[in-house]
């Protein structure tokens, strides 16, 4: 029998020594800790060397480990720029264009056309800024955030959802790209658990998703 204090709530954790090096929840918490390695166990002798390396692999990226109480590790959201360069360009044109004609519109001669310029700007720069304020708020409104036991996607502002994938159970990270995506450094990701057929949290338009797989690999187990 393999006993060890919770990193959370301190109180004495019991499991049997086949989970020697491996990774358990409290009971009375259901913080998760790394068991020790039970003793006379060589070093290179499957699953405690497989758990021993997967423990060190945070801190091989510089990253919080995963024993101990949760900590915050890294938060993304939906990028606006990179994940639609032409769009954005689009809005900005027709701020510019809009603003162009209804200062025309102000300041030009008395006319029939300087009337609908200057409805024209004026309703497109309106048109344009509330879209791009739209696509802005639903930025802010989804945010990918890691911890060192657990992912979590929240989407919405005013309402609120959220779901969440332990590390120890996620089973796949999925990065979807098109060329352009790949240029420009940004994609969907995807991550499904054990215990679930299909994707359970799926966000897109991520910055660097590579950099946030890589950081989620770091605390699933690999082996």
């Amino acid at each position: 029998m393999i006993r060890k204090q919770c990193d959370n709530c301190e109180r004495w954790i019991e499991v049997e020594d086949d989970l020697a090096g491996q990774k358990v929840s409290c009971g009375a918490c259901g913080d998760i800790n790394l068991m020790p390695a039970a003793v006379g166990v060589v070093a290179d002798s499957g699953p405690v060397a497989t758990s021993a390396a997967a423990r060190d692999k945070p801190g091989r990226l510089g990253l919080p480990p995963d024993s101990g109480p949760e900590q915050h590790v890294l938060k993304v959201r939906p990028a606006m720029i990179r994940a639609r360069p032409g769009l954005f360009l689009a809005h900005l044109f027709v701020i510019i264009a809009g603003l162009a004609g209804a200062g025309w519109g102000l300041v030009g001669p008395a006319s029939g056309f300087r009337t609908a310029a200057l409805a024209l700007g004026a309703a497109g720069t309106v048109i344009a800024g509330a879209s791009l304020g739209v696509w802005k708020i639903k930025t802010l409104g989804a945010a990918l955030e890691i911890t060192n036991k657990r992912t979590v996607m929240r989407t919405g502002l005013l309402s609120r959802a959220t779901s969440e994938v332990v590390h120890d159970n996620i089973r796949n990270v999925q990065v979807v790209q098109t060329f352009w995506q790949r240029i420009w450094k940004v994609g969907t990701l995807g991550l499904s658990s054990s215990g679930q057929d299909g994707i359970e949290i799926e966000i897109g338009d991520i910055p660097d998703p590579d950099r946030v797989r890589e950081v989620i690999d770091a605390y699933r187990p690999l082996g």
